[in-house]
């Protein structure tokens, strides 16, 4: 990570309703910036509050959903130190001063069951992390808090970010698409997704390369994903992971970003 973090978690869940799993929480989390070359220039320091809900659930054996949604207030100062990063830009965000932080999150999905002997499943995901607008004093960039890993994709979530924000921190999203699953014999599974990727802000506020972007489109690209996961014995798994990306308009560089 970047900076010294330390935080308090209050979670409240319900499951008494198989239909309706209700969950409330409220996360505290506080940044501390260091003061250690590299690692330094993109320390944060910040009191980030958030407070969030979430609700899951079958219903009638065949449909499956959940939705959560996130609200996120504090403050946040955004540490770059021009000199010792020589020559790359100051990001727009890195004025030296807190601000005021407003962001919002939404994550959901919905899934078709068919209970058929090959588990058939086809589901619908949108996800929202809003982004920093350029032309308020307000950070309205959602903060991911510790939830930099690849939820959803091993090439995109990750490394894709580390001209726009920090390693993982994945924000100023829209996502969404279906998914295909289906298990096609014992010990195997399979999916196909592919989403539609879209910036909410066309200006990466925090970018270090902000050369890499277009400043004027939103369009990220459309997302490919196929993986084959088999159980080989109790003792040992295997997967093959593809993924392709063709970046849009959001980008300077239309190249065609592939992985496996």
């Amino acid at each position: 990570t970047d900076q010294n973090e330390k935080g308090a978690i209050l979670w409240i869940a319900n499951k008494s309703l198989p239909a309706a799993n209700v969950d409330g929480f409220f996360i505290y989390k506080h940044d501390s910036a260091l003061n250690d070359y590299p690692v330094s220039l993109f320390s944060d320091n910040a009191d980030i509050y958030t407070f969030g809900a979430s609700v899951s659930g079958l219903v009638e054996q065949h449909w499956s959903y959940s939705a959560e949604g996130a609200y996120q207030c504090g403050r946040k100062q955004y540490q770059y130190n021009p000199t010792l990063a020589a020559p790359f830009p100051v990001p727009a965000a890195a004025d030296g001063q807190f601000h005021d932080l407003s962001a919002f999150g939404v994550n959901s999905k919905v899934s078709y069951l068919f209970k058929d002997e090959l588990k058939d499943q086809l589901s619908l995901s949108f996800e929202f992390l809003s982004g920093d607008n350029p032309n308020t004093g307000t950070d309205e960039m959602f903060d991911v808090l510790w939830g930099r890993w690849p939820r959803w994709s091993e090439m995109y979530n990750i490394y894709s970010y580390v001209n726009e924000t920090r390693v993982g921190q994945m924000a100023n999203l829209y996502r969404f698409g279906p998914t295909w699953s289906m298990t096609p014999i014992k010990n195997m599974q399979f999916s196909a997704s592919y989403y539609a990727l879209f910036a909410d802000q066309a200006v990466p506020t925090q970018s270090t390369l902000p050369s890499a972007f277009t400043d004027t489109g939103t369009f990220r690209g459309h997302f490919i994903q196929a993986v084959l996961k088999y159980k080989f014995t109790q003792h040992m798994s295997g997967q093959l992971w593809g993924e392709l990306l063709f970046p849009g308009d959001y980008y300077v560089d239309r190249s065609l970003m592939t992985f496996l």
